[in-house]
């Protein structure tokens, strides 16, 4: 316990790393590139609350100045660790937990609810609590009686055509960006750094330069199943030979619904979209592992034409209320009008957010960073993937950024400067051609029927705090719904041939020829399946389970 001015400061976990000199105490969460806590506070003693601007990382921070009686929390420039808050009075809780008891005691906010089950993930800030909080990213934020206020430190601006040097001398540096941030992310590392896998640009780019940068590289990729020829886990492998690493294979989804869905409540805290390989980072928590290279990025925009912000809003994965279609009507016609309202209200201020760039494909790509990214793709990583390792994500660095904000857009569509930048780097990067189905999609819809019974007696049972919105009755209708001719005939059959199809064949109906032919191309719009949204809501019954 810590005596701040006003404040009494109680830390209630054992932080990744705290610091205390002269009355300040700095606890960090994440990695401060170049530096250690000593020169952050250094830093803070020299420029005050503009030092933020003076460091760089992946990481949340906490400052506790006892002289002046100030507590400052800082986020990271894309927010790659989330930090939650709410104020009551005199008291103020902060916690990388999305459930804290301080916060999850209290009634449910209905546009984070309603950004749960109709997108999978909480956007804008939303959390499931009201009065808390999901703290801005690049923004330092002082606590006060009267609230928390935010200042940003540094804006992410969309690609806007500034820079018109020819295309060569502009890989030539996207090139040498990637390189100093791989060398950022592994200086002071020690032993094997592990990498997740797969057949695509973004991952067989890290293990080029990871393996340039003279690291030990161990890779792994998700499977399930028998392997198409052209899959990731397929494509993997021969990867990972050819420059060097040992690779090793890992089951996504063991078998054990109940189990799976318990592990992601438990990990995920419902505020995070459904895991499917949830049992493979199970798998890999048993081994020896102390850093984590994923291949996260945002330097790519829409390869085709984008009409308006609904199309980005559904190419993110951000779907409207109408998207629950008759699975509305599991909820009371008053909790349906009200999550309706305040979704709707929701996404009016996150296209109020980007409709100053007129441009489709500059909102686009601050929709993809600004709400996908931060909010569904990196709290996903750190409540996963974090559990067992730190996470690096170098393609998601400030620098990098940046530079981004200075392209013409059409140098991102396609990754078409990605592209370029990793070939300049490493000419045999695509000996081993590009994968074209990821190979451990599961069949949830068979799954749940497999494990029908085992779900109504294991999850059904007892009390949630869910249940006052979503009574356990209507979950169960939806799940005995299901029927096999809805949902494919086992647990796993076929799904990697489905996918490729569906593949193809959209990029067929995307490409120059198919508009041609057919005309321009909408976002469809689908209606959620009763499969995803019994994932989704079984894992927040768990979560908000009575005693859980």
């Amino acid at each position: 316990m810590l005596a701040v001015g006003v404040w009494q400061a109680e830390l209630d976990a054992v932080p990744q790393s705290v610091h205390q000199q002269g009355g300040l105490t700095v606890v960090l969460k994440g990695q401060v590139y170049g530096t250690d806590l000593a020169e952050v506070m250094r830093r803070y003693r020299q420029h005050g609350t503009a030092f933020p601007r003076q460091i760089d990382g992946s990481f949340s921070l906490l400052l506790l100045d006892q002289v002046q009686g100030t507590v400052l929390a800082v986020t990271d420039r894309l927010g790659t660790h989330k930090l939650y808050a709410v104020q009551d009075g005199g008291r103020v809780t902060v916690s990388t937990l999305p459930d804290h008891p301080d916060f999850s005691w209290r009634p449910y906010r209905s546009a984070g609810l309603a950004s749960v089950l109709t997108s999978g993930m909480l956007v804008n800030h939303l959390t499931l609590y009201e009065g808390v909080q999901s703290l801005e990213r690049a923004s330092l934020h002082e606590f006060q009686r009267g609230g928390i206020q935010s200042c940003a430190y540094w804006q992410l601006r969309p690609p806007g055509g500034l820079d018109h040097r020819p295309e060569a001398e502009l890989r030539q540096e996207y090139a040498e960006l990637l390189r100093r941030s791989v060398r950022r992310r592994t200086a002071g590392l020690t032993g094997p750094v592990h990498l997740s896998l797969s057949g695509g640009h973004d991952s067989r780019g890290l293990l080029s330069l990871l393996t340039a940068a003279g690291c030990d590289v161990r890779t792994f990729s998700y499977a399930q199943g028998a392997q198409l020829a052209r899959s990731d886990a397929s494509m993997a492998s021969p990867l990972a030979e050819q420059y060097g690493a040992r690779h090793e294979r890992v089951r996504a989804y063991r078998g054990d619904l109940v189990a799976c869905l318990r592990r992601n409540a438990r990990w995920g805290r419902g505020a995070t979209n459904f895991c499917d390989e949830v049992d493979a980072w199970d798998t890999l928590a048993s081994q020896t592992i102390t850093d984590v290279f994923v291949g996260d990025e945002m330097h790519e925009i829409s390869p085709f034409r984008l009409h308006d912000v609904s199309d980005s809003l559904v190419r993110c994965h951000i779907e409207p209320f109408s998207s629950l279609g008759t699975l509305a009507a599991c909820l009371t016609p008053a909790d349906r009008r009200e999550l309706e309202t305040a979704w709707s209200a929701a996404l009016g201020q996150i296209r109020a957010q980007v409709t100053g760039y007129p441009d489709p494909y500059q909102q686009d790509f601050l929709i993809m960073a600004q709400q996908y990214l931060s909010h569904s793709l990196l709290p996903w990583r750190e409540r996963f993937a974090g559990r067992i390792a730190a996470v690096h994500t170098p393609y998601l660095d400030a620098e990098l950024a940046e530079f981004i904000q200075r392209l013409p857009p059409e140098l991102l569509a396609g990754k078409r400067l990605l592209i370029g930048a990793l070939r300049e780097l490493d000419p045999d990067i695509y000996r081993v051609p590009l994968a074209r189905s990821s190979g451990y999609e599961t069949n949830w819809h068979a799954e749940l029927i497999r494990h029908r019974a085992a779900v109504k007696e294991d999850l059904l049972s007892g009390n949630s705090r869910l249940d006052r919105v979503i009574p356990p009755q209507a979950i169960g209708a939806v799940l005995d719904s299901l029927t096999v001719s809805g949902g494919g005939r086992g647990a796993f059959h076929g799904a990697g041939l489905r996918a490729e199809v569906r593949r193809t064949l959209g990029t067929l109906r995307r490409s120059a020829i198919g508009q041609r032919l057919l005309g321009p191309v909408r976002t469809r719009r689908a209606v959620l399946s009763p499969a995803t949204w019994l994932l989704r809501v079984l894992t927040l019954r768990i979560v908000e389970a009575e005693g859980y």
